[in-house]
């Protein structure tokens, strides 16, 4: 079997198609690699902003209740 000849025109436009397709490749490769890392900085930055929500809001409402509790417990005091 003779080995292909880069000389010829089929051949060398053949190359080019496939470098070309392999830099295409790369490139949608590397642009889901950067959204795939800027979507998960994302779903953290969600994620904590939610976590951090929750804290608040349940030591908001530790904070009423015991108020709450407080304040019951000095009405009857007084009374």
């Amino acid at each position: 079997m003779v080995p292909p000849n880069p000389f010829c025109p089929i051949s060398a436009a053949k190359i080019a198609g496939l470098k070309a397709t392999v830099t295409l490749l790369l490139m949608l490769l590397l642009k889901s690699k950067l959204l795939r890392i800027k979507m998960s900085l994302l779903g953290s930055l969600i994620g904590f902003s939610l976590l951090v929500a929750f804290m608040l809001s349940t030591g908001l409402l530790t904070v009423v209740a015991g108020g709450a509790v407080a304040y019951a417990a000095m009405q009857k005091r007084s009374n």
